[in-house]
C-alpha cells in the first residue's frame, strides 16, 4: 500500500509517495517554494495543489512546525490551523483520511522506526531537525513524547533556533566553524538537559554532515538522519499508515 507524505515547512512543502514495506522507498518525491509571507488560502491551495496532482494513496499525513494535538494545531505567524481545516475540507468529498502530527516528529518516527535502526529503540533516542528553525522529536525505548519543541529552549537570552539554526548561519553570513560553534553550544545544553543515548541530525543541512562534524564534540553518539531530508515525508506517510491501521508503530513492535 501507498501512502502520501507531506512535510509543510516555512520556506517549502516537501512530499512524495511512500510505500512503507521492509525496504522503504519513496518515489514523486518534489519540494514546492513558499513564501512565509503568503495568505492562508494561498497555502491552502499550494497544499491540495499537491494533493489532486498525487498519484493514488491509502491516506495521507501531514508535518507541521507546530504543536499538534488531535486535529488542532497551534496558530504562529502561519495560521496552520486554517490551512488544515482547509485540507480536511479538501479531503473529505474525496473520502481520503488525513492526518496531522508534529513535523520533527515525523522525522523522528522515519528515523526511529527504521527496520535497521534497533540501536536507536533502545533508551533516549533525541532526532533534531536542522533547517528555519530547530525541531526535536524525543523518544524513550522507541515510545514517542510529542511536541517536545527543543529549539526553543534558551541560549544567550534568545530561543536556541534564532541562535543556532543553519538559517541563521545563512542570514547573517557565518563561516561554517562561526555556526558549527553556535551548534555545539546548543548541542552541549541538550546533552545536558536530556542526556540521550543518540542524537540524530536531520534537516537539509544533514547531507553536509560530514563537513562539520569534526567541528562537534560531544560525550554520546551523533549520527546523521539516514533519510536526510526526506524524513519527514516518510514519517508523515507511516503516521497516516498507522493511524488507518495499516502500520505498527507501538512502543512494543
Amino acid at each position: 500500500m501507498n501512502f502520501f507524505g507531506i512535510d509543510f515547512g516555512c520556506s517549502s512543502i516537501k512530499y512524495g509517495l511512500v510505500s512503507l514495506d521492509r525496504k522503504i522507498a519513496v518515489s514523486h518525491f518534489d519540494a514546492l517554494p513558499l513564501s512565509p509571507n503568503a495568505a492562508t488560502p494561498d497555502f491552502i491551495a499550494a497544499m491540495t495543489g499537491v494533493l489532486q496532482a498525487a498519484p493514488y494513496f491509502e491516506a495521507a499525513g501531514f508535518g507541521f512546525p507546530s504543536v499538534v494535538h488531535g486535529d488542532h494545531i497551534n496558530n504562529m505567524a502561519i495560521q496552520f490551523n486554517q490551512i488544515w481545516v482547509g485540507v480536511l475540507e479538501f479531503l473529505q468529498p474525496l473520502k481520503l483520511a488525513g492526518f496531522a502530527l508534529n513535523d520533527a516528529d515525523a522525522a523522528g518516527l522515519a528515523e526511529v522506526y527504521r527496520f535497521e535502526a534497533a540501536d536507536l529503540r533502545q533508551g533516549t533516542t533525541l532526532v533534531l531537525t536542522l533547517g528555519t528553525g530547530i525541531g526535536s522529536a524525543l523518544f524513550l525505548d522507541r515510545k514517542l513524547l510529542p511536541n517536545t519543541e527543543m529549539g526553543l529552549l534558551e541560549l544567550h537570552g534568545m530561543d536556541a533556533e534564532l541562535y543556532a539554526a543553519p538559517s541563521v548561519k545563512t542570514r547573517h553570513g557565518l563561516t561554517l566553524p562561526a555556526w558549527a560553534a553556535r551548534l555545539q553550544e546548543y548541542l552541549r545544553k541538550v546533552e545536558i538537559l536530556q542526556a540521550p543515548d543518540h542524537i540524530v541530525l536531520g534537516g537539509g543541512i544533514s547531507n553536509d554532515f560530514e563537513t562539520y562534524r569534526s567541528l562537534l564534540d560531544l560525550q554520546i553518539p551523533l549520527v546523521p538522519a539516514y533519510y536526510r531530508n526526506q524524513a519527514g515525508v516518510i514519517g508523515a506517510a507511516m503516521y497516516a499508515a498507522y493511524k488507518t491501521g495499516h502500520y505498527d508503530l507501538s512502543p512494543q513492535s
